[in-house]
């Protein structure tokens, strides 16, 4: 294996050297022996078999890939079997070809991830501002219909107690009034409703200003 890797390397480091001559049949032997062994301990470490990973790979048997794990065939791999062996075994294709020693995949998955949380996020706050402003404006209404439904309960006691202050001041020609006793039912009915209106609304209003005052909820997202 040592030998596989240090003939890979010197590929490699020719390359990176400016060097332009072409590696040498030995070379290039080595270094398919060595993307095959990383093959292989790629799939052995995702538990599958070589059967498996030749179906799943594209290969109808696994004879072929038993050769290209083993070094047996020639020097050339496809570069599709390279492209398709890192998505199944969830490694880079810079590992398999001997350019790093990570398994891991590159970057961009990771950045991805992190672009998605942080959009979320600015999403969410998008939301929660949006939210804080309808709730301010339901309170404004709210307060102003509160304001009119306690004028009105005001105005319909005053009503009431005109009526009653009228009766007592004239008993017998009140009994007399036709309608009197429709209109003192009537009016009682509307203080009735509109005290219980007012309580209501006093209460939806609290409630309301308990829910927009309390604690925000937060987004607790986490990437490492």
């Amino acid at each position: 294996m040592e030998q596989v890797e240090a003939a890979a390397n010197a590929v490699i480091g020719r390359k990176q050297s400016g060097g332009r001559s072409v590696p040498t049949r030995q070379e290039q032997v080595l270094l398919a022996r060595s993307v095959g062994e990383r093959l292989r301990e790629a799939r052995e470490i995702q538990g599958y078999s070589q059967v498996k990973a030749a179906q799943l790979i594209g290969y109808s048997n696994s004879t072929k890939l038993a050769k290209i794990e083993g070094g047996k065939d020639s020097s050339q791999i496809p570069l599709w079997v390279v492209k398709r062996a890192a998505l199944l075994y969830d490694v880079s294709v810079d590992y398999l070809i001997g350019n790093t020693e990570s398994m891991e995949v590159d970057e961009l998955r990771c950045h991805a991830a992190r672009d998605a949380i942080i959009l979320m996020r600015e999403e969410w706050e998008r939301l929660r501002w949006r939210d804080m402003l309808v709730t301010r404006r339901v309170q404004d209404e709210l307060t102003a219909v509160e304001k009119m439904v306690g004028l009105m309960a005001e105005q319909v006691h005053e009503a009431q107690s005109a009526i009653e202050r009228v009766e007592q001041l004239n008993p017998r020609r009140w009994n007399d009034v036709k309608g009197g006793a429709r209109l003192q039912s009537a009016v009682s009915s509307a203080a009735a409703t509109a005290r219980t209106a007012d309580a209501r609304l006093k209460r939806l209003h609290r409630e309301a200003s308990a829910a927009a005052g309390g604690a925000q909820p937060e987004l607790d997202l986490v990437y490492s």
